[in-house]
Order: structure tokens, then sequence, then C-alpha cells
């Protein structure tokens, strides 16, 4: 094999150059890359934080609507049954004996008195 001449060893070297030059512009566009990277991981990172919390509380919120609903229901139910006890038309006390709240208030004389 002949020695390279030095007219072919100039134009390798300016190949060269010309790869390295690439290979550095290719370099600097991946750091601008990798850059941008860095800047927008944090922000998804933050939006898929964001993302379930919003997830978690929305999960929350019909737990908690669940739990009031039900809450709500109860007192109402106990509302509804002193009403019930207050008017008299409570049947379960008028079922085991006992005088009406009205008619105490009225002097009526008790349930049992009545049936004798």
């Amino acid at each position: 094999m002949a020695d390279p001449t030095a007219e072919q060893l100039q134009e390798l070297r300016d190949q060269l150059r010309a790869e390295i030059r690439e290979a550095h512009g290719t370099l600097k566009d991946l750091r601008a890359e990798i850059k941008t990277a860095r800047e927008l991981v944090p922000l998804l990172t933050d939006e898929a934080f964001s993302a379930e919390v919003a997830k978690q509380l929305g999960q929350l919120e019909e737990v908690t609507k669940d739990a009031m609903d039900t809450s709500v229901a109860r007192v109402t139910a106990t509302f509804d049954q002193l009403r019930d006890v207050l008017l008299g038309q409570d049947r379960q006390s008028r079922r085991r004996g006992r005088t009406p709240i009205p008619d105490l208030l009225r002097g009526h004389p008790p349930v049992e008195a009545d049936r004798e």
C-alpha cells in the first residue's frame, strides 16, 4: 500500500474537520434539547401531581357528599320522629301505653286511665 499523498491527507483533514463541525453542531442541539427537557420535567411532574390531586379530591368529594347525604337523612328522620312524638302521632308510644305529649299538655289523664 502506498503512502497517501499530501493532497489526499489534506482532503482527509478537511473531511474530518467537517465531520467534527457537524458533531459539534449535533452536540450543541443535543445540549439544547437536554436543557429544554430539564425545564419541562418539573412542569410535567407538577401537571401529573396536580392531576392526581384533582382526581383524589374528586373521590373525596364523592365520599364526603355520600356521608353528608346519609347524615342529613338520619337527622331528618330523627326530627320527623321527634315531631311525631310532640304532635302525638307516634304510634309506637301509643302502643306502649304512653300518653301523647299534646294530651299531657292539655291535662288529659294518662292512656291507662282511659282504658279502665
